[in-house]
């Protein structure tokens, strides 16, 4: 039997494929795959979600501000 969290991963790892990096980051974080999560959400430069991931993880100052360099970063990469 399946669990749903097996479940969600899948689902989740499918929209992440898909480029629905939003979505299998929500999909990820109620699984409460939070390193999954924040992957999705820097995927699609989603940083308000990213920085709750981050959150989640007690990211310590340093992590996240290489966090948000990257965001930044990435940011400008797609202007």
């Amino acid at each position: 039997m399946y669990k749903t969290q097996d479940l969600s991963s899948a689902y989740g790892e499918d929209l992440a494929e898909s480029g629905r990096g939003l979505e299998a980051g929500l999909i990820f974080a109620r699984a409460d795959k939070c390193e999954r999560a924040l992957s999705a959400f820097e995927a699609c430069l989603e940083w308000r979600q990213a920085v709750m991931m981050a959150t989640r993880l007690n990211f310590t100052d340093q992590q996240f501000n290489l966090l948000a360099r990257r965001l930044a970063g990435e940011s400008l990469e797609s202007v």
